[in-house]
């Protein structure tokens, strides 16, 4: 059976408010049949340095993963460039073996932990994107969109229900 493309979008933003409502703007689409939302949560750095991690969207059962290295291009990505997101996908467990449910709450805590004071970033596993109202409609909150499609092995993991490959 096919599967569909998965996509792990990433937006920092300077505020937890605003990515909330960057995840809220997301849901929408995802009512509106523009997109199918996975999973979605918000990372904060805190005042005392920690990481405050709020799951915006429940996964279904048998839904799950998204491995260090996919997670670690795109965060690459937004810290730099691909050379750190290698980095950050090997130091995190690497690759693909390290699972979790839905978007690895390890690796989010981890780009999180790089974020300034206050600042907040934004995540969102998601198929069957219409990308120019994604696009249009994550405009309004600022942001930098980082998207990366989810390696092929992942995906079929996904569709066959297996906790990996």
């Amino acid at each position: 059976m096919p599967h569909k493309r998965l996509h792990l979008v990433a937006v920092e933003y300077e505020r937890p408010e605003t990515a909330e409502r960057a995840v809220a703007a997301v849901q929408q689409l995802d009512q509106e049949h523009s997109l199918v939302l996975h999973d979605a949560a918000v990372a904060v750095k805190n005042a005392a340095g920690g990481v405050d991690l709020r799951q915006m969207h429940e996964l279904a059962a048998g839904e799950s993963v998204v491995g260090g290295g996919t997670i670690g291009l795109l965060l690459g990505l937004l810290l730099g460039g691909p050379v750190g997101g290698a980095l950050v996908g090997m130091g995190g467990g690497a690759g693909l073996a390290a699972f979790d449910r839905g978007i690895s709450d390890n690796k989010m805590r981890h780009f999180a932990e790089e974020l300034g004071f206050g600042h907040a970033a934004m995540f969102a596993l998601v198929a069957e994107v219409d990308w120019a109202a994604l696009g249009t409609c994550l405009l309004a909150y600022g942001g930098e969109i980082v998207a990366s499609a989810v390696d092929d092995t992942v995906a079929a993991a996904l569709a066959s229900g297996s906790a990996g490959p």
